[in-house]
Protein backbone atom coordinates (compact mmCIF):
# COMPACT_ATOMS: atom_id res chain seq x y z
CA UNK A 1 0.00 0.00 0.00
CA UNK A 2 1.52 3.51 -0.71
CA UNK A 3 1.14 5.49 2.56
CA UNK A 4 0.93 8.94 2.65
CA UNK A 5 3.49 11.23 4.65
CA UNK A 6 1.18 11.47 7.71
CA UNK A 7 0.26 7.79 7.62
CA UNK A 8 4.16 6.91 7.46
CA UNK A 9 4.66 9.55 10.49
CA UNK A 10 2.21 7.61 12.33
CA UNK A 11 3.09 4.03 11.48
CA UNK A 12 6.98 5.36 12.63
CA UNK A 13 6.61 8.07 14.67
CA UNK A 14 8.61 6.66 18.20
CA UNK A 15 8.64 7.54 21.70
CA UNK A 16 5.27 8.78 22.53
CA UNK A 17 2.06 7.57 21.85
CA UNK A 18 -0.36 8.71 19.22
CA UNK A 19 -3.85 9.74 18.21
CA UNK A 20 -4.82 8.98 14.55
CA UNK A 21 -8.05 11.13 13.94
CA UNK A 22 -9.09 11.11 10.39
CA UNK A 23 -12.69 10.75 8.52
CA UNK A 24 -14.15 7.36 7.51
CA UNK A 25 -12.43 5.81 4.80
CA UNK A 26 -9.35 7.09 5.42
CA UNK A 27 -7.34 4.62 6.42
CA UNK A 28 -7.15 5.02 10.22
CA UNK A 29 -7.54 1.22 10.42
CA UNK A 30 -4.88 0.45 8.31
CA UNK A 31 -2.78 2.54 9.35
CA UNK A 32 -2.78 1.27 13.17
CA UNK A 33 -2.56 -1.59 12.20
CA UNK A 34 0.55 -1.81 10.40
CA UNK A 35 1.75 0.85 13.37
CA UNK A 36 1.00 -2.16 16.13
CA UNK A 37 2.80 -4.58 13.31
CA UNK A 38 5.83 -2.60 13.25
CA UNK A 39 5.87 -2.44 16.99
CA UNK A 40 5.55 -6.21 17.24
CA UNK A 41 8.99 -6.38 14.65
CA UNK A 42 10.25 -4.09 17.27
CA UNK A 43 9.89 -6.42 20.28
CA UNK A 44 7.36 -5.22 21.98
CA UNK A 45 4.43 -7.56 22.68
CA UNK A 46 0.79 -7.66 21.61
CA UNK A 47 -0.03 -7.64 24.85
CA UNK A 48 1.76 -4.76 26.06
CA UNK A 49 -0.11 -2.32 24.12
CA UNK A 50 -3.09 -0.18 24.59
CA UNK A 51 -5.42 0.50 21.40
CA UNK A 52 -8.99 1.99 22.35
CA UNK A 53 -11.37 2.85 19.80
CA UNK A 54 -14.78 4.46 19.87
CA UNK A 55 -16.92 1.50 18.59
CA UNK A 56 -16.95 -2.56 19.30
CA UNK A 57 -17.02 -2.67 15.29
CA UNK A 58 -13.65 -0.45 15.17
CA UNK A 59 -12.45 -2.57 17.55
CA UNK A 60 -13.31 -5.54 16.53
CA UNK A 61 -12.10 -4.73 12.73
CA UNK A 62 -8.92 -3.80 14.49
CA UNK A 63 -8.11 -6.75 16.02
CA UNK A 64 -8.93 -8.77 13.10
CA UNK A 65 -6.40 -7.08 10.99
CA UNK A 66 -3.90 -6.81 13.80
CA UNK A 67 -4.46 -10.61 14.30
CA UNK A 68 -4.28 -11.19 10.30
CA UNK A 69 -1.33 -9.30 10.08
CA UNK A 70 0.73 -11.49 12.57
CA UNK A 71 -0.76 -14.49 11.16
CA UNK A 72 0.66 -13.78 7.47
CA UNK A 73 4.17 -13.25 8.98
CA UNK A 74 6.02 -16.14 10.71
CA UNK A 75 8.22 -14.58 12.68
CA UNK A 76 5.45 -13.04 14.84
CA UNK A 77 3.40 -16.13 15.03
CA UNK A 78 4.28 -16.34 18.69
CA UNK A 79 2.16 -13.42 19.26
CA UNK A 80 -1.13 -15.38 18.75
CA UNK A 81 -0.09 -16.89 21.79
CA UNK A 82 -1.30 -13.94 24.12
CA UNK A 83 -3.19 -12.10 21.70
CA UNK A 84 -6.61 -13.13 23.33
CA UNK A 85 -5.05 -11.01 26.63
CA UNK A 86 -4.22 -7.90 24.44
CA UNK A 87 -6.32 -4.87 25.32
CA UNK A 88 -7.86 -4.21 21.65
CA UNK A 89 -10.89 -2.81 22.86
CA UNK A 90 -13.27 0.43 23.58
CA UNK A 91 -12.71 3.25 25.45
CA UNK A 92 -15.88 2.78 27.75
CA UNK A 93 -14.91 -0.88 28.03
CA UNK A 94 -11.64 -0.76 29.10
CA UNK A 95 -12.59 2.19 31.47
CA UNK A 96 -15.13 -0.39 33.23
CA UNK A 97 -12.36 -2.79 33.23
CA UNK A 98 -10.09 -0.62 35.34
CA UNK A 99 -12.75 0.17 37.50
CA UNK A 100 -13.89 -3.71 37.89
CA UNK A 101 -9.60 -4.21 38.92
CA UNK A 102 -8.84 -0.66 40.99
CA UNK A 103 -13.09 -0.65 42.05
CA UNK A 104 -11.04 -0.25 46.16
CA UNK A 105 -9.50 2.75 45.23
CA UNK A 106 -12.70 4.66 44.86
CA UNK A 107 -14.95 2.53 47.31
CA UNK A 108 -16.82 1.07 44.14
CA UNK A 109 -18.51 -2.37 44.09
CA UNK A 110 -16.61 -4.60 42.40
CA UNK A 111 -19.68 -5.64 40.50
CA UNK A 112 -19.66 -2.49 38.69
CA UNK A 113 -21.63 -2.38 35.56
CA UNK A 114 -22.69 -0.19 32.83
CA UNK A 115 -26.61 0.52 33.01
CA UNK A 116 -29.03 0.07 30.24
CA UNK A 117 -30.34 3.73 28.68
CA UNK A 118 -33.86 2.10 28.78
CA UNK A 119 -33.47 0.88 32.26
CA UNK A 120 -32.19 4.15 33.55
CA UNK A 121 -34.84 5.73 31.80
CA UNK A 122 -37.90 3.43 33.64
CA UNK A 123 -35.93 4.01 36.68
CA UNK A 124 -36.12 8.24 36.58
CA UNK A 125 -39.91 7.69 35.86
CA UNK A 126 -40.61 5.78 38.69
CA UNK A 127 -38.57 7.90 40.98
CA UNK A 128 -40.36 11.43 39.39
CA UNK A 129 -44.17 9.26 39.93
CA UNK A 130 -43.25 8.32 43.29
CA UNK A 131 -42.34 12.17 44.48
CA UNK A 132 -45.11 13.12 42.65
CA UNK A 133 -47.21 10.73 44.88
CA UNK A 134 -45.75 11.70 48.05
CA UNK A 135 -46.04 15.40 47.43
CA UNK A 136 -49.84 15.01 46.49
CA UNK A 137 -50.31 12.82 49.22
CA UNK A 138 -48.82 15.37 51.32
CA UNK A 139 -50.93 18.21 50.27
CA UNK A 140 -53.32 18.39 53.13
Amino acid sequence: MAWTNEQLEAINSEGSNIIVSAGAGSGKTAVLSERVLEKLKSGVNINEILILTFTNAAAFEMATRIKNKIKENNELAYQLETFDSAYITTFDSFALAMLRKYHYAKNLSPNISVIEEALVKSLKEKIIDEIFEEKYLNMD
